[in-house]
């Protein structure tokens, strides 16, 4: 579906606040392959390999201990619950269990060469060379800059190209010098910022063709 088309959902979200924030099934691939696929890439690392694994053991005996202590409260009718504070805990506690569980998956036939992935919502499945994936793979002795991404970074640049004085061919030569490379997408239709280039180009040009034939006229 085109970014275009989405669009922000209604107040009368609020109606049904629990239902509305449970996750769609597309939105479990974050949740579920990501982790999964993390955990695939450090198997040529052995120091950070053992830092995984260690992780893994400490989320999961803790996450089941606070569970277990919570419930025992919770069954007790303890007078100090604070019943915000358990929420949100119940809500972390939810999220980390449901990573510990992708991480448990397995599929049959699978191996230390193969991956293969169920695509939520979707009714596919991928498939993964592990042996060309780590091939792939490359660890840095540092960490490198992160940044959050912003609303300017996707944004396409389009370079003005001033239409005064200028001819029909001189403007199609810097047209296509600004457009560039004709980028598609794999299913053969313009990428966004080629497709956003040409439209803005072409209007400019019939601006240009327009202002022509007044002058000859």
């Amino acid at each position: 579906m085109p970014l275009s088309n989405v669009q922000e959902p209604p107040e009368s979200v609020l109606d049904n606040l629990v239902a509305e924030c449970d996750d769609v099934a597309f939105w479990l691939n974050f949740k579920k392959a990501a982790p999964m696929l993390f955990c695939a890439l450090m198997e040529n690392n052995q120091q950070i390999k053992q830092v995984r694994d260690m992780s893994f053991m400490e989320e999961l005996l803790k996450v089941r201990s606070m569970m277990g202590l919570m419930a025992t409260k919770v069954e007790k009718n303890d007078a100090s619950i604070d019943i915000i504070e358990y929420s949100m805990a119940t809500q972390m506690l939810e999220n980390k269990l449901s990573v510990l569980k992708a991480l448990n998956t397995t599929v049959e036939g699978d191996s230390d060469e193969r991956m293969t992935l169920n695509i939520q919502g979707t009714g596919k499945a991928i498939r993964i060379d592990l042996t060309k994936l780590k091939e792939a793979v490359s660890f840095l002795d540092n960490t490198v800059g992160e940044r959050s991404q912003t609303a300017a970074d996707l944004q396409t640049t389009v370079e003005e190209i001033d239409i005064t004085d200028i001819s029909e061919q001189d403007y199609v030569k810097k047209v296509v010098a600004a457009i560039g490379e004709v980028k598609k997408t794999p299913n053969k239709l313009l990428h966004k910022d080629t497709f956003i280039r040409i439209f803005k180009y072409t209007g400019d040009f019939a601006k240009l063709r327009s202002r022509d034939i007044k002058e000859k006229a």
